[in-house]
């Protein structure tokens, strides 16, 4: 994972929130670990239109879990725009946005520059909103790519994600 360790940080750890509800605060608590969304295997019965949303709205599993399973349906296919991803990240570090995102991530902060908190300083708001345009492209890239390709494999990524629970299942029973 050391290859994407960027792009880990700006969609895993500034978006710790999505984790919380399936115990993890930060990320080093998510090394070597699967996080199954809520309702995954079930995404063969949504409507084909609804499929995509449900992507997109856990995204950061998503990416978490394409980066550390080396077994995730289709992940060579999925590597590819998050590597082009992490060359964006790469080389527009310094740019204020993705500094601030990366140093939000790093510590396992929230921040989406997408959806920026309310009580967020004005300042500091306008300033993200008047240097969002390199994020904002790079990240639009990346999900609708991701999103797309995921929605194409959705069988095989349902079908893991029930081999996850019900490994995860074994797993409680034993303890």
């Amino acid at each position: 994972m050391n290859e994407f360790q960027l792009t880990h940080i700006a969609l895993v750890g500034a978006r710790m929130s999505a984790f919380k509800p399936h115990g993890f605060k930060d990320r080093n608590q998510l090394a070597m670990r699967v996080v199954i969304p809520e309702n995954s295997d079930a995404l063969t019965g949504l409507p084909r239109e609804e499929v995509p949303i449900a992507f997109r709205a856990q995204l950061p599993l998503w990416v978490h879990n394409i980066l550390s399973d080396p077994d995730f349906p289709q992940r060579e296919k999925l590597l590819m725009p998050l590597r082009r991803f992490e060359g964006e990240l790469l080389d527009s570090k310094h740019d204020e946005v993705v500094a601030s995102v990366l140093s939000a991530g790093f510590r396992n902060q929230d921040l989406d520059p997408l959806d920026l908190p309310a009580v967020m300083p004005m300042r500091q708001r306008c300033a993200i909103v008047m240097q969002i345009g390199v994020w904002q492209e790079a990240f639009r890239t990346l999900e609708q790519d991701l999103v797309a390709i995921l929605s194409d494999y959705v069988e095989d990524i349902a079908r893991w994600s029930g081999l996850y629970r019900e490994e995860e299942a074994r797993w409680l029973a034993v303890e």
